[in-house]
């Protein structure tokens, strides 16, 4: 990965990535990954395209940045508002079903993104 990212392009990135695992439909490499996503909505798996390589191997790669979020509740509320903004349902409509107030997970999740381009520069 070339350059610092901020975390909007952290956010964009992991979008794309999702559309694009999403709707490779590839049985195997990044797809698996979506079992392990909370409440996968086939919906957006049915919109298949076809991606050039390098999206494929970027979309490999914004996922593998989930791994920099070491607390699994930050991780998991973070990937519930990639899916959604992915095109899977409304982000409100996921935190009420979890209880979450929307503005508190959504700042939070600003912290998140922030932390893993601090992470992804070789910062702590």
């Amino acid at each position: 990965m070339s350059g610092m990212l901020d975390s909007k392009e952290i956010m964009s990135r992991l979008i794309e990535a999702f559309v694009v695992v999403a709707s490779t439909g590839k049985g195997d490499g990044p797809r698996s990954v979506l079992s392990a996503w909370p409440d996968f909505r086939r919906k957006i798996a049915r919109r298949r395209r076809t991606f050039a390589p390098r999206q494929i191997s970027d979309a490999e790669e914004a996922l593998t940045w989930f791994a920099l979020v070491e607390d699994p509740d930050s991780r998991r509320a973070l990937q519930f508002e990639i899916m959604c903004k992915a095109g899977g349902g409304p982000f409100s409509r996921t935190c009420e079903k979890y209880g979450w107030k929307r503005s508190t997970v959504t700042s939070r999740n600003r912290v998140v993104l922030k932390q893993i381009a601090r992470k992804l520069e070789g910062g702590t």
